[in-house]
């Protein structure tokens, strides 16, 4: 029912919609597309040409630096966690004294334990990164990019 709605809601914007707005969206929308993509231009064995999309090495390799400085925040975050909630002596004697004692400590383990998968998570992306980061520096001359449609 409430998708009935919504369809007729829709219906009724786009119709009432003066032609000049949807004229000004779609220009928007053109622009914002041609923008995004850069196309370089380039002639095959037939003769045709083709619109191949162009690679902004920098701009590719600043973008794996900016993400590999936010791993590496969120690596040192992580590890200042786990350095301030290890379990100690404290947290034993919860378990041992307090009704839900063990609920406790098996909460404390679990979110130990999901911060140390993350950590190794970060490590293995960081890896990737760096060895992505040598292949785009290696590559700073031709890139080929298939693409299928």
């Amino acid at each position: 029912m409430h998708r009935c709605y919504f369809y007729l809601t829709a219906f009724i914007s786009i119709t009432t919609m003066p032609v000049s707005a949807l004229a000004e969206i779609a220009a928007d929308l053109a622009t914002t597309d041609t923008q995004s993509r850069n196309q370089a231009h380039t002639a095959n064995d037939g003769g045709f040409y083709i619109d191949l999309p162009s690679v902004d090495y920098n701009r590719v390799i600043e973008q794996i630096r900016t993400y590999q400085a936010s791993l590496t925040h969120r690596e040192e975050v992580i590890t200042v966690y786990l350095d301030e909630n290890r379990l100690s002596t404290k947290d034993v004697l919860i378990t041992a004294i307090m009704h839900g004692g063990l609920l406790y400590a098996a909460v404390r383990q679990g979110n130990l334990g999901q911060a140390k998968d993350e950590l190794a998570e970060i490590a293995d992306d960081m890896d990737e990164l760096s060895r992505d980061l040598l292949v785009m520096q290696a590559a700073a001359g031709e890139l080929t990019v298939a693409q299928l449609q």
